[in-house]
């Protein structure tokens, strides 16, 4: 056996604080992705102004592809 011990558990206020700053990070960085996404000639912005242009033509492709989705994982 050998003498090695355990660092003390971190207070949970500490944890908290980590978590807090994680979930800060992520949401900053998916913030920043999606307004890249929405600058000119992205495929946000296209994807806006397909679905301006077309709104029903829109829904019919995502109900399509939503029903392909859950036809897949069915099978």
């Amino acid at each position: 056996m050998t003498d090695k011990t355990l660092p003390p558990a971190e207070p949970a206020e500490d944890l908290k604080d980590v978590v807090i700053d994680g979930v800060k990070d992520a949401a900053d960085r998916v913030s920043t992705a999606i307004d890249e996404g929405r600058k000119p000639g992205r495929p946000l912005d296209i994807l806006a102004k397909v679905t301006r242009d077309a709104p029903l033509g829109a829904l019919l492709v995502a109900f399509l592809f939503g029903a392909a989705m859950a036809r897949r994982r069915h099978w």
